[in-house]
């Protein structure tokens, strides 16, 4: 797993602290979440693409993002939606800062990059 998701996964793991041992061992939907962060971020500096598919692709992230509020308000039900959005927010922003670490170094064409691009393509492309 390349350096940089694996950090991604570890603040978010982080952020979720308080999630169930056993939610953490397969893919929920604050880690699809995660994933849409990274494919969004990485779109953002790497392509631009054509209205139709960004519009499909925001579409289906503001889906995962309610869902996964939802869920960190289920297994954090003490936090206002606030204080989920704050979370949210500082671990994308910081997972961003890894991404544009790789895209410093490497640019656009690194590997990482190309998955997290076709990600965004696929994800777009999910019928939610």
């Amino acid at each position: 797993m390349p350096h940089f998701v694996r950090t991604f996964f570890f603040l978010f793991a982080i952020a979720l602290a308080a999630a169930p041992a056993g939610a953490q061992q397969k893919l929920d939907i604050i880690q699809i979440m995660g994933q849409f962060v990274q494919a969004n971020h990485a779109a953002s500096k790497c392509i631009k693409p054509d209205r139709e598919t960004l519009s499909r692709f925001l579409m289906n992230f503001r889906i995962v993002t309610l869902r996964a509020s939802e869920e960190m308000r289920k297994r954090n039900p003490s936090m206002s939606e606030q204080q989920v959005a704050e979370k949210f927010k500082s671990a994308s922003d910081a997972v961003g800062k890894q991404i544009d670490g790789v895209l410093g170094t490497n640019g656009c064409s690194d590997p990482r990059i190309q998955d997290l691009l076709k990600r965004f393509e696929i994800q777009a492309n999910l019928k939610l």
